[in-house]
């Protein structure tokens, strides 16, 4: 028996899919109201920052709910639209988790924090799958989670030669 099979991987990658795209939507907004309503934590430092806003937040969740209802039709499965919903909002969640932390490890916008980054969006959307009983198997979301850091250096430099971001990480 393999350890790791082409058909789980795939599967992970549709899973998934919603979660890259909701992650990588917002972006091409270039304002918004801060979700955080330009308030301070109790620390002194905002509490997420001017880069999670409100439009972004629906933004991202509508092309990733749409992702999912796309791998819907073409792959003839309804639970698909569940997961596009899923993995949207997971992975929006777990990107303003990971806004959080930076905020108090005192990084400012657009500071480098490796793999916390790359991987903050695909663990909350895992934590919302899992949590609802959504199975996938590790060894294929290890392999996922390393091509999601290689699309995520890869997309961001894109973006930013496109002047959707202000930093190329």
């Amino acid at each position: 028996m393999a350890l790791l099979s082409l058909d789980s991987f795939l599967y992970v990658f549709k899973l998934f899919l919603p979660a890259l795209v909701a992650n990588g939507s917002p972006v091409l907004l270039r304002e918004g109201y801060p979700l955080d309503f330009r308030r301070n934590f109790i620390d002194g430092r905002r509490i997420l920052g001017d880069g999670k806003t409100f439009e972004g937040f629906a933004l991202g969740l509508f092309f990733g709910f749409y992702t999912g209802i796309v791998e819907a039709i073409v792959f003839k499965n309804m639970f698909f639209i569940e997961i596009g919903f899923l993995s949207s909002l997971g992975a929006l969640i777990g990107d303003i988790i990971g806004s959080f932390i930076k905020r108090r490890m005192g990084l400012k916008r657009g500071d480098k924090a490796p793999l916390l980054d790359q991987l903050d969006f695909i663990y909350g959307a895992a934590l919302f799958l899992i949590i609802v009983g959504i199975t996938f198997d590790i060894p294929s979301f290890i392999i996922f989670q390393v091509l999601v850091i290689f699309l995520h250096i890869v997309t961001n430099r894109i973006a930013y030669y496109l002047k959707l971001k202000p930093v190329p990480w």
